[in-house]
């Protein structure tokens, strides 16, 4: 249940993307557009995205109106620029959005040069009229592309304003850590661009996410300094969003008056600004907050028009919370035969989607109603899957915390980084000030003293590289350019000293490139070693700064990661398997494409080193092996 309005979703994310001067001066030659129209045209279309394009489409019409009479005429390339502008704008008709971002994405990637900023706007549109609930992973596929597209444009806002939306998104279908860690980088671009009213929505993205991981306390803080903030006070759309989600959190923690609060004041706003869509999700909210707070019959009748407002809207809604918040409400009324169908299709319905968190809603109150009707057996059943989906969604809420834990990890220590080398610039500066006021008072002796120093440090200095290099060299696997297996072997026996002395976890990673000899046979060695430099490049941007990878031998390799549970090295591990069963090799060698397989082992009170923890991690590969190969295997699930 807990999933914004689309349009309200819609218009934050749009709002939130100013980018600047769209279309670069020269480009009004390739239109033949006199340069005076061109430059209002892009005018305007700045200003259309630092601001908006309403909230509704009865606000939207004139603004697309003003935006479309200033593109020139013949101008194709600011023509391009309009409709992606426009594309995601508020519609009535969300299936035909759809089917209108598929045509122009069709159009710009059949251009001759199709142009990254059309495009990444073009496919945050498909994704935000995608049907979320029916098809998440194509919605996050098309942030995935926005994002590198983004990228690609070489625009910093673009790509700051749309890891914020894909952080939304991501947290909306349950990728937490993975949400805050995008939060996080967007909040480092914005900042360093001065973008203070797009924090803003970092902000409120971070809070929806924390209170999605369970952390309550933070998410409030969060979204009650969003909600005070002057961008989110002055946008109805901002504003809406954040006091659905302080709603959601209030009924969470079982404070049912300040929900019935907050989400009142969103329907004033939703109503106000007449989102019939908007209205339905704050009403479904509201009626689960009714039945939690033992007012079933007016939870029925919040329920009715919530309904009401999704099928006006043309908006699908979410079904499956219908039928539950239904259920139960009928439930506690005493109407247990109609209420056990309405609770039977919800729980079918995210047995379907693997939805543990929806289960542990809905399978108790199932339980109960079928220990009402005397039906023990199946009461007890569904006692004993929610213990089970309850576990389930505590571990994955853990396994979220653990990886934005690390992310938080890493981006202090880059800020860190980032500190000691501005007091390095900043003293070497200072030193260099010095010396130059030093040598207008210092005679030719001191001249040549310095110059004698300077040949002096150059010679130390290069005798330094040269030990550095015979160093790297020693330590070095010379065609990957990872550790070998001396340093490997080295490293792991000394994170497995200190995982000993401070009782911190210390995972083992086994990786093995399955086939690998039928590369070599079908494509020859060379190919063989681009395929070894290219998998081990793709293991090691895996993995944290803190954490190691080392080849062992031929197509082996090893993943040292400190301070790492089996459960989170796991997460690694998925990871890493992922990104090499993605790598394109057909620049390589026609069609190929590799995979590998990955054993886990977390070190242990009873192994006597690392080499044992080792042993284990490579049990745990050969039955990756034996299981069909291209899998992850960990040596407790024996």
């Amino acid at each position: 249940m807990q999933r914004l309005g689309t349009t309200a979703l819609l218009l934050a994310l749009l709002a939130a993307c100013r980018l600047h001067a769209a279309a670069p001066a020269a480009e009004d030659g390739r239109a033949g557009a006199p340069a005076a129209d061109a430059a209002a045209f892009d005018a305007a279309f700045e200003q259309s995205l630092r601001e908006g394009l309403g909230g509704t489409p009865a606000e939207a019409a004139p603004l697309i109106a003003r935006l479309r009479a200033l593109v020139p005429d013949g101008d194709r390339f600011r023509q391009r620029r309009f409709e992606a502008a426009t594309c995601s704008a508020p519609r009535a008709d969300r299936r035909e959005a759809l089917r209108h971002a598929e045509t122009l994405l069709a159009a710009e990637r059949a251009e001759a040069a199709p142009d990254p900023t059309n495009l990444a706007l073009l496919y945050l549109c498909r994704g935000i009229y995608r049907p979320g609930n029916s098809e998440p992973g194509l919605v996050l596929a098309d942030y995935d592309l926005a994002v590198e597209q983004a990228r690609e444009s070489g625009n910093t806002l673009l790509l700051g304003t749309l890891l914020s939306a894909r952080a939304g998104a991501q947290s909306m279908n349950g990728a937490f850590g993975r949400a805050l860690s995008d939060a996080l980088e967007a909040q480092r671009l914005l900042e360093a661009l001065g973008e203070d009213a797009l924090n803003a929505i970092v902000l409120q993205n971070a809070g929806i996410a924390y209170r999605r991981m369970g952390e309550y306390g933070q998410a409030e803080e969060y979204l009650l300094r969003s909600l005070a903030h002057p961008e989110i006070q002055g946008n109805w759309v901002y504003r809406l969003i954040t006091l659905l989600q302080l709603g959601y959190l209030f009924e969470e923690t079982d404070r049912f008056a300040d929900a019935r609060r907050v989400i009142g004041e969103a329907l004033e706003l939703c109503t106000a600004n007449e989102s019939r869509s908007d209205c339905g999700y704050a009403r479904l909210a509201l009626a689960s907050v009714e039945t939690r707070a033992g007012a079933p019959q007016r939870a029925l009748d919040v329920l009715s028009q919530a309904e009401a407002d999704f099928e006006a809207s043309g908006d699908p809604g979410d079904p499956s919370m219908v039928a539950l918040i239904r259920g139960q409400a009928l439930a506690r009324l005493g109407r247990a035969q109609e209420a056990l169908p309405l609770l039977d299709a919800a729980i079918a319905a995210w047995e379907a989607e693997s939805n543990a968190r929806y289960l542990a809603l809905a399978l108790p109150e199932r339980s109960r109603l079928y220990e009402r009707l005397g039906r023990d057996r199946e009461a007890l059943a569904d006692l004993r899957r929610f213990v089970d989906v309850h576990e389930q969604d505590f571990r994955q809420r853990s396994a979220q915390r653990t990886e934005f834990m690390r992310e938080q990890f890493d981006a202090s220590r880059r800020e860190i980084e980032n500190a000691e080398l501005r007091a390095r610039e900043a003293a070497r500066l200072k030193e260099i000030s010095a010396l130059e006021t030093a040598r207008r008072w210092q005679g030719v002796a001191l001249v040549l003293g310095g110059l004698l120093l300077l040949v002096l440090a150059g010679l130390m200095t290069r005798q330094l590289a040269r030990m550095r290099r015979l160093r790297l060299l020693a330590l070095t696997d010379p065609l990957t350019g990872l550790a070998n297996r001396r340093q490997t072997e080295y490293r792991g026996a000394e994170a497995f000293r200190l995982a000993r002395a401070s009782g911190q976890p210390f995972s083992v990673l086994a990786i093995d490139i399955d086939h690998f000899k039928r590369v070599n046979d079908t494509f020859g060695h060379a190919v063989g070693d681009v395929v070894l430099q290219r998998v081990g490049r793709e293991c090691q941007r895996t993995l944290r700064r803190l954490d190691l990878m080392g080849r062992i031998g031929g197509e082996e390799f090893c993943g040292l990661l400190p301070e790492t549970s089996n459960e989170a090295a796991l997460q690694v591990a998925g990871r890493l398997r992922a990104g090499v069963e993605a790598l394109d090799l057909g620049d390589v060698a026609p069609g190929l494409r590799v995979t590998v397989s990955v054993g886990v082992a977390q070190a242990r009170a009873t192994d006597a080193d690392f080499a044992a923890v080792l042993a284990r991690a490579d049990a745990a590969l050969y039955r990756a092996k034996q299981e069909g190969r291209n899998r992850v295997v960990s040596d407790e699930t024996t």
